[in-house]
């Protein structure tokens, strides 16, 4: 790409100037959680601040992550996460600590070995022309591009780790989950506040209706994988085959579920956001967009895309990177201090809540040039393997980085090329989309965009 484009500052999130405190804060947070992120995290090291008798830290220092993530990761749990998703991902792969976790994600990793990944592409290439011929059928239409990803997102994962047979789950867990998310803020509020759980919470009703469906569905799932009788070689297959190395032991029904909503749910929503917010950027960067359908044609040579053309896609991917770190798909993460520490000179305590918000770390002012601009050249290979690694964490980091990071990564490369060579994009006038935080980062009021599908 040449020095001289044109300059894209894509719309984000105006963080006050300094730390709110009481119903300021709380009025904000429920808004959106990023909205209360003081500007002072997008340039320093470290904010402390209290709400109520909580001590908050906001650290964005590489160091400092790296000392909470893994140097002292014992001293920080994730107690705030698991008060959140526990209600639905009761003690499964990322909601637990310890043994507990540990073979729980041993039981999972060798469906997410690149050998056995690779055997997923034609399914990442179907389920996008799926989506381009949903498109065709409405030509120049404005469609919701975030709805279609989605869409798109869980059929992959129900034809790879997850399958059913049941048609009805895509619409019951996509209802379930908004439910879900809309009541999110308040219990990210209760639990990075470490409020009384006996408080009444705005939303906890409809969240339980919601949590309630969403794990009646996954128990249906399993009771129909047992009644089929035939083995599949899928991650299903494997949870139900895997044995706790201490004990011996397999998974109870509850631990299934637990497990497969987390593959469900983190399976398929962050990649689903990542690519509504690439695709949103490149349709305000159609010079980038062109440059990718170049680069797609040049390496596949008019082919069918295929596993091994997708370590070629190399400006595709830096578009990916660039567009999450300005829109990482998991916005904020937390852990709480459960034994005294120190971040940067300054002393934590038993019970602070540290909160990592990695929308403010990916755009922090004085570790990225031109922070709040897209610019995939970030990412080119002698420039991208500058970059601190607690700097930029689109899949988190330390020993529980994300463990579908490759099979996100290559889902989203296959279908964003196969999307692109097919169907380009163009923003609406008068939409432009707030990023909000809720457990993912969504596209406030969604996305619509304009489609238009090439024969």
């Amino acid at each position: 790409m040449e020095a001289a484009l044109p300059r894209l500052v894509p719309p984000r999130v105006a963080p006050p100037a300094k730390p709110l405190h009481g119903l300021a804060f709380l009025a904000r947070f429920v808004r959106n959680p990023l909205a209360v992120v003081p500007q002072e995290a997008y340039e320093g090291d470290l904010v402390a601040m209290m709400r109520g008798k909580t001590p908050i830290l906001w650290i964005t220092a590489p160091a400092m992550v790296k000392t909470v993530l893994l140097d002292e990761r014992e001293k920080f749990l994730k107690l705030a996460q698991i008060r959140l998703l526990s209600p639905l991902l009761g003690k499964g792969i990322l909601t637990s600590e310890g043994a507990d976790w540990k073979w729980q994600r041993q039981a999972s990793a060798p469906m997410f070995r690149p050998q056995e990944l690779a055997g997923f592409v034609p399914t990442f290439v179907r389920a996008a022309r799926n989506v381009v011929e949903r498109w065709r059928a409405q030509p120049g239409a404005v469609q919701p591009v975030d709805r279609d990803m989605t869409q798109a997102t869980f059929e992959v994962i129900s034809a790879t780790l997850l399958p059913s047979g049941d048609e009805r789950m895509p619409e019951a867990i996509e209802r379930s989950t908004g439910l879900f998310q809309r009541s999110g803020a308040w219990g990210q509020l209760f639990a990075v506040a470490n409020m009384p759980r006996w408080l009444p919470q705005p939303g906890r009703r409809s969240m339980a209706r919601a949590v309630a469906a969403l794990r009646s569905g996954v128990r249906a799932l399993i009771e129909e994988r047992r009644a089929g009788g035939a083995a599949k070689d899928d991650l299903l297959h494997r949870l139900l085959q895997a044995r706790d190395p201490e004990s011996g032991q397999s998974m109870n029904d509850e631990q299934l579920v637990d497990n497969l909503l987390t593959f469900y749910l983190a399976g398929h929503e962050t990649t689903a956001k990542a690519l509504t917010w690439t695709l949103y950027l490149l349709a305000r960067s159609p010079h980038w967009a062109q440059a990718l359908v170049e680069e797609i044609e040049r390496v596949t040579g008019g082919a069918e895309i295929n596993a091994g053309h997708l370590e070629r896609l190399v400006l595709t991917q830096q578009v990916l990177k660039e567009s999450m770190r300005l829109y990482p798909p998991v916005p904020l993460m937390t852990r709480q201090a459960v034994a005294e520490s120190n971040l940067g000179g300054h002393p934590v305590r038993p019970g602070t809540s540290v909160v990592m918000p990695i929308y403010a770390i990916h755009r922090h002012a004085r570790r990225w040039e031109d922070a709040d601009a897209f610019d995939p050249t970030r990412f080119a290979p002698e420039r991208e393997a500058a970059i601190p690694r607690y700097q930029y964490m689109p899949f988190g980091a330390g020993p529980r980085i994300c463990i579908g990071m490759g099979f996100a990564m290559m889902e989203a490369t296959a279908m964003l090329a196969t999307m692109l060579r097919h169907a380009s994009f163009a923003p609406v006038a008068g939409r432009e989309p707030a990023p909000v935080a809720r457990v993912t980062l969504i596209p406030g009021g969604g996305m619509p965009l304009e489609v238009r599908v090439r024969a």
